[in-house]
């Protein structure tokens, strides 16, 4: 291998959270992943960020004739470019694949176009809406779908993404990788401007909105909402005084978290909606927000990013 590459570098992680720091600082071009990790829930972390930097890469199962997690794991189904190896292959078939992922063409790195000015002078369109995101299972690439379509001078926009503890980190870094507008870790205290996203994940706090103008973002402790923390309930709760001015989305995700909520916004005079079964990897709280009659208009992931912006301008 070292013939046929000269000076290339391997790296070894032992476990999904090393793994993804390296792959983050690397951005390596190729990556063999045993197949219990592709197991895990935080999984889905490293998928949207093989294909932010466009790395190929290979599940490789511990024995002959096991089934891999993508056919267990509805995670799994996003994406493509997946292929199985066991560990009882010959070492030739791992060669094949190598060459054929490492030659291939990779995407050039996508750059974010963003506005030299910043806060709230980049305001969008005279917009004084803002967006709230509830996403569970499957929202990560539910996310970077939606956020890769958000201009530079976006309504300020707040988002619970249920996530590993570890991993809140990650998916700010993330997202901001690949929106053009900037995407920040949410906050005690901080001021909502046109052109930032803020996002809640991994963190034993729920983010709510503070009753002091201008708007800023509450982060408080306590126990669990609709059985999170951080909580799309407790999100949408604390904007409702706001109705008439929000619009909310639930996302791809299992339980209910985020429907009431969804349906106090809703009766308050907000925009709301919910991701639609067919695009949605677990059509669960967006199915509680339709079922309560919390969502309007059920709407594909595809459309999501338009939909949102629009109802933002009107």
């Amino acid at each position: 291998m070292e013939s046929a590459y000269p000076g290339m570098r391997v790296y070894l992680a032992n476990n999904l959270m090393m793994a993804y720091n390296q792959a983050e600082a690397a951005q390596p071009v190729f990556a063999f992943v045993e197949d219990g990790f592709t197991k895990l829930p935080e999984f889905e972390m490293m998928m949207a960020l093989f294909s932010a930097i466009d790395t190929r890469w290979v599940s490789v199962m511990d024995t002959q004739g096991a089934t891999p997690a993508r056919k267990s794991s509805p995670l799994l189904d996003v994406g493509a470019g997946i292929f199985e190896l066991t560990k009882a292959d010959h070492p030739s078939q791992f060669a094949q694949y190598f060459d054929m992922m490492v030659n291939a063409p990779r995407r050039s790195p996508r750059t974010a176009a963003r506005a030299a000015a910043s806060g709230p002078a980049a305001a969008a369109g005279g917009s004084r809406k803002l967006i709230l995101i509830g996403s569970s299972t499957g929202g990560v690439e539910a996310l970077r779908s939606i956020l890769v379509g958000f201009p530079f001078d976006c309504p300020p926009t707040l988002i619970v993404q249920h996530t590993g503890k570890n991993f809140g980190s990650g998916l700010v870094s993330l997202l901001d990788r690949i929106c053009p507008a900037r995407v920040r870790a949410a906050e005690d205290g901080m001021a909502l401007e046109p052109g930032y996203v803020y996002i809640a994940a991994g963190q034993r706090r729920h983010m709510g909105l503070s009753n002091r103008k201008p708007l800023q973002l509450r982060m408080k402790e306590g126990p669990d909402i609709s059985g999170h923390t951080p909580s799309v309930d407790a999100l949408f709760t604390s904007a409702v005084p706001y109705g008439k001015d929000v619009v909310a989305t639930i996302l791809t995700g299992m339980g209910q978290d985020g429907a009431r909520g969804l349906l106090d916004l809703r009766k308050a005079g907000a925009k709301t909606f919910a991701q639609d079964e067919k695009s949605s990897v677990v059509y669960g709280m967006p199915r509680v927000a339709w079922d309560i009659g919390a969502a309007q208009q059920q709407v594909p992931l595809a459309r999501m990013a338009s939909t949102l912006l629009q109802a933002s301008k009107a």
